[in-house]
């Protein structure tokens, strides 16, 4: 039996009407359970999701920024009960973002009208590189933060955030073993803070992360981008610490580029933050930290995290 084009009409869009319905469906699922594609970058998206649902914006008082050096190696909960000064902490750090990168990021302060610090944590190796975050609207994600998006714009954004129906597929596909596992370097699990502690131990270690060191490649632009950041936090009247994070020994003494990459990046960053009136800090030199504290080469487990959260809260305390 052949249809005729009336009936083969309604049967076409009966079947678009229902794909739609069900696009809308998982939508709504999707936006309840994972994290909103704002950016595109998970680590972002889960953070920006994060601070709607947890965090009083009203209330911070002090920002932790950097790569997995300051999301990894910085508790919030622990800093907090570490410094007086430092009562209401949010860890904004993102993964493998570069200085570039948070300085995009840091166009959100203003979302936070009682912001007295910004704690910049990191290591040489961030300094790398200079990539920018594409698809990133610090306008509209403040915005959507501080709930002053209208009831349309808020449908629209639903609306468009999963449009490209296979990409949010494979994200929730993934979050559950890549994402919610506190012994990969993937997790995304938050403390109360936005802090991300790893559990890997023994033989969750990556061997090739924990015996390699990084390279000594160092970009201009990166330590431009610092300075920048600090003089736009001096003129708003925004305390800027940075924080050199620890280093495995082992590997500063047995290859000879990393001592005095280290070094030279130390001096250079402290010269930074002398001149816009900044603090700084190096953890590495002052905690010593033996390997029973590291994941690898650079980041911190959760035990090591607690010895550096709290030498930066007594370091705050002093200032």
């Amino acid at each position: 039996m052949t249809l005729d084009s009336k009936n083969y009409l309604k049967i076409l869009f009966f079947i678009l009407i229902t794909l739609m319905f069900m696009a809308v469906v998982y939508s709504y699922y999707f936006i309840k359970h994972y994290p909103i594609p704002i950016t595109n970058r998970i680590s972002l998206d889960a953070k920006i999701t994060f601070i709607q649902e947890h965090i009083d914006i009203n209330s911070v008082d002090t920002i932790i920024v950097g790569s997995s050096i300051g999301l990894n190696n910085v508790q919030g909960e622990i800093l907090q009960k570490s410094s007086t000064k430092a009562t209401s902490v949010l860890n904004l750090s993102v993964y493998e973002a570069t200085p570039l990168q948070i300085e995009q990021i840091l166009q959100l302060t203003s979302t936070f009208p009682n912001l007295k610090r910004i704690i910049y944590s990191a290591q040489y190796s961030d300094f790398a590189y200079e990539g920018k975050l594409k698809d990133y609207n610090a306008t509209f994600i403040s915005s959507y933060l501080n709930g002053s998006l209208s009831s349309k714009e808020k449908l629209t954004f639903y609306f468009k955030s999963c449009q490209n129906i296979f990409f949010c597929m494979k994200r929730a596909w993934n979050w559950k073993d890549k994402y919610q596992q506190n012994n990969q370097f993937t997790y995304l699990g938050f403390d109360a803070t936005g802090s991300v502690p790893l559990n890997i131990y023994g033989d969750d270690i990556i061997v090739s992360r924990w015996q390699k060191p990084h390279s000594k490649k160092q970009n201009n632009r990166t330590f431009d981008a610092l300075d920048r950041m600090s003089q736009k936090a001096k003129n708003s009247n925004i305390d800027f610490i940075f924080a050199i994070q620890p280093y495995r020994q082992p590997l500063i003494d047995s290859f000879p580029h990393v001592a005095p990459t280290m070094l030279k990046f130390a001096k250079r960053t402290k010269n930074i933050m002398t001149k816009n009136a900044g603090k700084f800090i190096d953890l590495h030199s002052k905690l010593h930290l033996q390997d029973k504290y590291f994941a690898d080469r650079s980041h911190l487990n959760d035990k090591g995290s607690v010895v550096s959260s709290k030498a930066l809260g007594e370091f705050l305390d002093m200032q």
